[in-house]
């Protein structure tokens, strides 16, 4: 018997799982919440069995309009009954009398679930790929003794966040905000221009830089890992002992745009792994950005030379034109 989608009614979850209820950093690194579900029940069925659901927030902090649409699942007989597409269109509907005037959306690559979407109006923007380290069974590093590193639990809050904000990143981060809307599809070549990326950041960029890197180990235990030149710092590298299921990086590892390829991201990445290690963790996390047609090259450093696995890869969709 085949289903149609207006067989259904899409209603809000009334007490949804605690864990989309407040405030948190997204796969495609912005922060969105709290988060609302939306289900799909049959229309006059009396139980509460649901066949699908999607779930929604809008961006913070509060005043951003942009929403999210995320975990959409639905039966996989009712795929191609047009299900999805009403479930993205209700969360669509709530987050614009919310009003969001850009939509983002995160989905799982690879398997189908993208097309949905596309049907609704969606673009690709970028890739976000789930790095996962055996901390237990890895190979070990050579380290370069080329630079001198240095752990710290509590770095200066401005020198470090300047440095990020100056760091070579060839894809997309989340303080390149201005730029999240791009389609993102191989390296983009920064330029060669000695201007400081920190002093030109929106302030509101530079505060929430400064404030992540002050309040580093309020949540759970973290360190830096530190690289000098002299008294110049090339690179770092960040470890947090975070619950499971959620990255042990904040930051991973950055590099100054002419100090790559020399071992130094290598040699960072082995101090922060041993560092998880040593305290007990099995396995080391890292949601990483990237291209639609290329990888970030800290993926193939994480898995070429430190032994990462990639977990899993998700799309991040736009929809600007609500």
């Amino acid at each position: 018997m085949v289903i149609a989608a207006s067989q259904f009614i899409i209603e809000p979850l009334p007490n949804p799982p605690a864990r989309v209820g407040g405030v948190r950093q997204e796969l495609n690194h912005q922060w969105y919440g709290p988060s609302e579900v939306l289900v799909a029940r049959k229309s006059g069925a009396s139980g509460d069995e649901a066949y699908g659901a999607v779930r929604l927030a809008m961006r913070e902090p509060a005043g951003t309009p942009h929403g999210l649409i995320a975990d959409l699942t639905v039966d996989d007989d009712l795929r191609e009954s047009g299900l999805p597409e009403l479930l993205i269109a209700a969360a669509e509907e709530r987050l614009k009398a919310r009003d969001a005037q850009k939509i983002d959306a995160v989905t799982v690559d690879g398997v189908g679930w993208a097309s949905y979407f596309f049907r609704c109006g969606f673009w690709s923007s970028r890739r976000m790929v789930v790095l996962s380290w055996d901390l237990e069974r890895r190979s070990a590093i050579e380290r370069s003794d080329a630079f001198r590193v240095v752990q710290a639990d509590r770095p200066d809050p401005e020198q470090t966040a300047r440095f990020i904000l100056n760091s070579y990143q060839p894809y997309f981060r989340w303080w390149k905000e201005t730029a999240e809307d791009l389609r993102w599809d191989r390296v983009e070549l920064q330029s060669e221009d000695k201007a400081d990326r920190f002093d030109r950041a929106p302030e509101s960029i530079r505060q929430r830089a400064i404030e992540l890197i002050r309040g580093a180990g309020d949540d759970a235990s973290q360190t830096f890992f530190l690289a000098y030149k002299g008294d110049e710092l090339i690179g770092l590298c960040d470890a947090k002992d975070a619950p499971e299921g959620q990255d042990t990086f904040d930051w991973c590892v950055l590099v100054t745009r002419h100090e790559g390829g020399k071992g130094l991201g290598s040699t960072l990445l082995d101090h922060a792994l041993e560092w998880l290690k040593a305290r007990g963790r099995r396995y080391a996390e890292y949601t990483s950005t990237s291209g639609l047609d290329d990888y970030d090259p800290l993926i193939y450093l994480s898995t070429v030379a430190a032994g990462a696995q990639i977990r899993g890869e998700f799309l991040n969709l736009v929809k600007n034109r609500l």
